[in-house]
């Protein structure tokens, strides 16, 4: 499908009522996105277990102390899910509801069906047919959900989480909202917390328009992207350096910054490309990174 298509779609979900709610109903019975393969699931958990990995490399807070926050936590809940089979109390929240309780069991039972293929141990999920999964993860792990919530005034106290992650969620984020979602999750974290991001800087469209690269969006002037720019598809366009410029207009300390650099194929195409002045400052190398695990702490 031309990605234009699909944006006129989203667009048009964007400005109506439930139109989340039809969205996920397209996604799931027209692009059949939703359930995600098991593939997908693996990539995800992989994700989370990567985030894991930095906390406890990089955590020096109480070790029975596991208090872990994640803002925008999409349809299925496979990272605060998996956070929570790794042993920490979760909060997750999203700027809109975007769960479905099957969804969530698919996920579930996912963690069942592929317990021998994860990156960490679990015992068996102890599901019951037609439950409220919500219900089912409140009292088995102290799992939270909350949404609507705003990430930029949580209403969170002061010093509670000792990790917070974000998975391919800062770059549906613009950019002034960013900064201050930032110095939120600073306000909750406590002295020594983590924050783990892994961010994509790839035209999203182009993953299921083939005929696009993942540097097309870089050639449209801001004034031109709005009209392929749907809320609910919402990507900033920001590069590698514009996020560690935020980060350090925060009181976070940068700890790792391990940038996915561009091949030299992805060079050859971006210099064919005919980049908008926006991004005329910014070196190839620069416009080329195409995603980073960024790891901060407080």
């Amino acid at each position: 499908m031309n990605f234009k298509y699909k944006c006129l779609l989203q667009s048009f979900f964007s400005k109506i009522p439930k139109g989340e709610v039809i969205n996920y109903g397209f996604q799931k019975y027209v692009m059949r996105s939703l359930p995600v393969s098991d593939k997908f699931f693996l990539d995800k958990v992989n994700h989370a277990y990567n985030h894991y990995t930095k906390f406890q490399k990089y955590n020096s807070l109480e070790k029975n102390s596991q208090q872990y926050y994640e803002f925008g936590a999409g349809w299925d809940l496979i990272t605060p899910i998996a956070m929570s089979l790794l042993g920490f109390e979760v909060t997750c929240i999203d700027i809109r509801r975007l769960i479905f309780n099957h969804l969530i069991s698919d996920t579930l039972n996912k963690f069942n069906k592929n317990r021998e293929r994860l990156p960490f141990s679990i015992e068996p999920l102890d599901l019951k047919e037609g439950e409220y999964q919500l219900d089912y993860l409140k009292k088995k792990f102290n799992f939270s959900y909350l949404a609507p919530l705003d990430a930029r005034n949580t209403g969170f106290d002061s010093d509670s989480y000792d990790f917070a992650t974000s998975t391919v969620t800062m770059e549906h984020i613009p950019k002034n909202d960013i900064y201050l979602i930032l110095k939120e999750t600073y306000r909750i974290m406590k002295p020594g917390g983590i924050v783990s991001m892994i961010i994509d800087y790839r035209d999203h469209w182009s993953y299921f328009d083939k005929s696009i690269s993942a540097y097309n969006f870089l050639t449209y002037s801001d004034k031109e992207w709005v009209k392929y720019n749907p809320d609910l598809h919402y990507q900033n366009r920001m590069r590698h350096k514009d996020y560690l410029s935020l980060i350090s207009k925060t009181n976070f300390e940068v700890i790792e910054d391990i940038p996915i650099l561009p091949s030299d194929d992805d060079i050859k195409i971006i210099e064919k490309l005919d980049i908008d002045e926006k991004y005329k400052n910014y070196s190839l190398k620069e416009l080329g990174i195409k995603g980073s695990h960024v790891v901060l702490r407080k």
